[in-house]
C-alpha cells in the first residue's frame, strides 16, 4: 500500500516537473519575442505610435508569438515607452493525471527612449568618457574629429554624398539658450561676422542665432555649401567637443540646400515621421558667449564647445532664417543618457523591463 502510494506520488511529481520544463521553455521564447517587439517598436516613439504598435506586433509574431496567443503592444509614459505582453495558454500533457489540463505563461518587455543624447553619429568604441556637461578623453576636451574610429576619441567625417538628407547632423551651431519646447515653432536666425571689418565682430550670443562651423570642409560658398546642408554631415559628435566657425556663409547655397530638404512650406510637423524624413535634423547647440579655448569673446573665427544637441522639423527657409517645429527624434548610432540636457535629440532604445 506505501509502496503503491509512494509511487503515484512520484509519478505526479515528475509529470507536474516536466510540464514545468514545458511551461519554462514557452516563457523563454515569449519572452525573447516581446524583447524584439518592444525594441522594434519604440523605435517609431514618440512620434508615430500606430506605426509603433504595429510594428511591435509584426516583430512578436516574427519571433515566435503564435495566431493563438493574446499580445497587447502599447505605448505607455506620455509615448516615450512601448510596453509589449503576450499571453499563452500551454496545454499539459503529464499533469493531466492530477486533474490539470494547462498553464498560462505571460511575459512583459517595455522598452525606452533615452531622454537626450550626448553623442551622435557614434563609431566603434563610443560613448567616450561623460562627466558632468562634458563628454572627454582622458579627461580632456577634445575637437570634434581628432581621432580614429574605435579610439574612444570623435572620430572625422564628412558631409554625405549619397544623397539630400542622408545624415540628420546639419553642418552649423545653435546658440545654446535657444529654448527646445516640443511642438513650439521657431524661427532659427543665420549670423555671420564677416563684414568686411576683418572679421572682428562678435557673434550674436542671443537664443535662435546660428552659425556655421567647420563641419564637411568647413566650405562657406557655392555647391558644396548646399550640399553639406541638403546632405548633412556624418561624423562622430559629443558634448563638450570644440568646433571652429567658419564666416563668409553665403545665404543662397544655404537657402538651395534646405530648400532640397523641405522644397514646399509646411504649416506643421506631420504627426507620424522618423528620422529618414530630410526634414528631421539634428542641430549642435554651442556656447557663442566666449572663445572655449582662449576664454575671451567669440569674435571671427572661434572655438566653440558643444553643449547638447537639438532635433527640429524644417517647416520654411527663407534668405537664411530657418522656422522649425521643436521635435522628439529618436536617432540612430547615437549614446542616450538619462542626464543629459533634453533638447529633442533621443538616442538608441533600451530595454528596462
Amino acid at each position: 500500500m506505501l509502496f503503491a502510494l509512494g509511487a503515484a506520488t512520484l509519478a505526479g511529481v515528475m509529470a507536474l516537473g516536466a510540464d514545468i520544463g514545458v511551461l519554462y521553455y514557452n516563457w523563454g521564447v515569449l519572452q525573447k519575442a516581446a524583447d524584439a517587439a518592444a525594441l522594434a517598436g519604440a523605435s517609431y516613439l514618440p512620434n508615430d505610435t500606430t506605426t509603433a504598435t504595429s510594428t511591435a506586433k509584426t516583430y512578436a509574431t516574427s519571433n515566435g508569438v503564435l495566431a493563438s496567443d493574446v499580445i497587447t503592444a502599447t505605448p505607455i509614459n506620455s509615448n516615450s515607452e512601448m510596453q509589449v505582453t503576450v499571453k499563452r495558454t500551454v496545454p499539459y500533457s503529464f499533469a493531466r493525471v492530477l486533474g490539470l489540463t494547462n498553464g498560462q505563461v505571460k511575459v512583459t518587455s517595455i522598452a525606452s527612449i533615452p531622454p537626450a543624447v550626448t553623442t551622435v553619429n557614434a563609431g566603434p568604441g563610443s560613448p567616450i568618457s561623460c562627466g558632468g556637461s562634458d563628454c572627454t578623453s582622458g579627461g580632456t576636451v577634445v575637437t570634434a574629429g581628432s581621432g580614429s574610429s574605435g579610439s574612444g576619441v570623435p572620430f572625422p567625417g564628412s558631409c554625405g554624398s549619397s544623397g539630400t538628407g542622408e545624415y540628420n547632423v546639419l553642418p552649423i551651431a545653435l546658440d545654446n539658450q535657444t529654448s527646445w519646447i516640443s511642438g513650439s515653432t521657431t524661427v532659427l536666425n543665420q549670423q555671420d561676422v564677416s563684414n568686411g571689418t576683418g572679421n572682428s565682430n562678435k557673434w550674436p550670443d542671443a537664443p535662435g542665432n546660428w552659425g556655421f562651423v567647420n563641419l564637411c570642409g568647413g566650405t562657406s560658398s557655392g555647391s558644396l555649401l548646399r550640399t553639406a546642408m541638403a546632405d548633412g554631415y556624418g561624423g562622430e559628435l559629443t558634448v563638450g567637443n570644440i568646433l571652429t566657425t567658419v564666416v563668409g556663409a553665403k545665404n543662397g547655397p544655404v537657402d538651395q540646400g534646405l530648400s532640397d530638404r523641405a522644397p514646399t512650406t509646411a504649416s506643421a510637423a506631420p504627426a507620424s515621421f522618423d528620422y529618414t524624413n530630410p526634414r528631421a535634423v539634428v542641430i549642435p547647440m554651442v556656447d557663442f558667449s566666449k572663445d572655449a579655448v582662449t576664454g575671451s569673446s567669440c569674435t571671427g573665427v572661434c572655438n566653440v564647445k558643444i553643449t547638447g544637441f537639438m532635433a527640429a522639423y524644417i517647416l520654411s527657409v527663407n534668405n537664411g532664417n530657418i522656422t522649425v517645429q521643436d521635435v522628439g527624434l529618436v536617432i540612430p548610432n547615437a549614446v542616450g543618457s538619462a542626464t543629459a540636457l533634453n533638447d529633442g535629440a533621443m538616442g538608441d532604445i533600451v530595454l528596462v523591463h
